[in-house]
């Protein structure tokens, strides 16, 4: 095979892989907002079939020799070509040693256990969920073994989500938040608390619906390439390509907070996704190359900015107008403290800065000993519990607000929480360096988000899909490495100026 035809083949392979991703994602999303309950298995029979064929596409004999060709002539590869064959390389190699009835078993009982979770969830029944949470752990346990028998499975899986981390290094970054977050807790606990009775009102859906379609466009998202939906578990997915981003929310008829902090969070994605350039998509190179990078950039839409004091002035007339009962007399001010109140409680979707990070301590610690084996599938309520008394004194009531308020291990998504702390670690660094090119707090105050956007643009969102994480923090944010005490210090300084001490 010559190179100019293993290029145009390749090429067409991508895109044919991102036509049958962009109907799996489909699929899933319609699984997750539309769908009716009994249709389950429609889902997953053709999900069966898909990703059949995407094995095949993948690591079939085609795709082996389009890769040989392509490797032994790389450096006349353009940037796109060179990474989504290092990503594919990757791929392979992970998957290697998986037959394919074991890989598509695997993704079929990931649709099963969701399936599963649903029911659970809805019923407040974890016993429901646990045969299938058995099964699909034991088989990640197998499939991480078999993937990769040099390393843990667990490990396997962390580096799908962030390439190079492992136990070790997520186990340091951890022992920072225990060392300093949990006593930030204790001692923000200690302190007069912060009134946020101003937050609870009547707020109907259609109001908040009204929010979340100001804050995206507000935040720069292009909106003839974004979809909004409401779900029992709020995310965002990137449908096929950075060309479709599918949000999702819930709205809570008492206060309008969570909905708005998950449109924050899903605003972070979707812009670093639409800040790609359009050469990357419908390749291996059309997304993030490290998860901690873009949970940074949420984590700094959804915190750094959305819980600052000029974002809440600059939004304050517009919750005034949508909301005029129930906001009633409330200042900015009283806003903004109500919105930063630090409350240890069992849920961690919307929870605040402080908390955020113990939520996915207990989490890290729990999915790495069930990846061990050292905790099994039938303690694991009792385990959880255990965990949020010790850490955030939270007494988890039901499994509703335990075990099976997350959807994302019964989606087969192992490894992806600790990517949070990452994120916010991320954050933190990402302020600083921005704060000496731009005026970040008269821009937020202005409501200017184009000009901290084009410099996201320009360092971190045209990058993440060409490099790993590591890669994007050295040379475009010019970070040598991911120091978790700049991040301390900023929640230090916030919540000492909020609580007085």
């Amino acid at each position: 095979m010559n190179l100019e035809k293993a290029r145009q083949d390749f090429a067409k392979i991508q895109k044919n892989i991102s036509s049958i991703d962009y109907a799996i994602d489909l699929l899933i999303f319609d699984g997750e907002t539309a769908a009716p309950p009994n249709s389950a298995s429609n889902r997953i029979f053709t999900l069966e079939i898909m990703n059949d064929e995407l094995y095949s596409m993948k690591f079939g004999e085609e795709m082996a020799e389009i890769v040989e060709c392509l490797k032994e002539n790389e450096s006349e590869l353009n940037l796109v070509e060179k990474r989504s064959l290092t990503l594919l390389m990757r791929e392979m190699d992970r998957i290697k040693r998986i037959s394919k009835e074991e890989y598509a078993k695997y993704q079929s009982l990931t649709a099963t256990t969701a399936n599963a979770w649903h029911q659970a969830n809805e019923a407040d029944d974890y016993e429901l969920l646990r045969p299938h949470l058995e099964g699909l752990f034991e088989s990640a346990r197998k499939f991480g073994e078999s993937a990769n028998p040099e390393i843990s499975p667990y490990e396997y899986f962390l580096n799908i989500h962030e390439p190079g981390s492992s136990t070790e290094a997520y186990d340091a970054v951890f022992d920072i938040v225990r060392q300093n977050i949990v006593p930030l807790l204790k001692q923000i606990q200690e302190r007069p608390q912060v009134d946020s009775s101003c937050l609870i009102g009547d707020y109907s859906a259609k109001k908040q619906e009204e929010l979340a379609f100001y804050i995206m466009e507000l935040m720069g998202l292009n909106m003839d390439n974004v979809g909004l939906a409401t779900s029992a578990h709020p995310f965002i997915r990137e449908i096929g390509s950075h060309f479709d981003e599918r949000i999702t929310t819930r709205y809570s008829r008492r206060d309008f907070t969570f909905s708005l902090y998950t449109i924050l969070f899903s605003c972070g994605c979707a812009l670093a996704g639409q800040g790609q350039d359009d050469d990357v998509a419908y390749t291996y190179a059309d997304g993030s190359g490290s998860i901690g990078l873009l949970e940074g950039q949420t984590r700094f839409y959804e915190h750094i900015i959305g819980r600052s004091k000029p974002f809440i002035n600059y939004i304050y007339p517009k919750l005034k107008a949508l909301f005029p009962t129930s906001i009633k007399d409330s200042t900015p001010e009283d806003l903004y403290l109500a919105i930063n109140k630090v409350e240890a409680g069992p849920i961690r979707a919307g929870s605040d800065e402080v908390t955020n990070n113990l939520h996915v301590l207990v989490r890290y610690e729990l999915e790495k000993a069930l990846m061990s084996g050292d905790l099994s599938c039938k303690d694991l309520p009792d385990a959880w519990a255990e965990k949020y008394m010790e850490y955030l004194g939270v007494k988890v009531e039901n499994p509703t607000q335990g075990i099976l308020q997350d959807i994302l291990w019964a989606d087969g998504i192992i490894g992806y929480f600790p990517t949070g702390v990452l994120g916010n670690v991320y954050s933190a660094l990402t302020l600083d360096r921005l704060s000496r090119d731009v005026d970040f707090e008269s821009c937020v105050s202005k409501g200017d988000f184009a000009s901290i956007n084009e410099w996201n643009r320009e360092h971190v969102w045209r990058h993440m899909g060409l490099y790993d994480g590591k890669e994007v923090m050295e040379k475009f944010l010019g970070i040598s490495s991911l120091d978790g005490s700049r991040y301390v210090e900023y929640l230090k300084n916030k919540y000492s100026e909020i609580y007085k001490f």
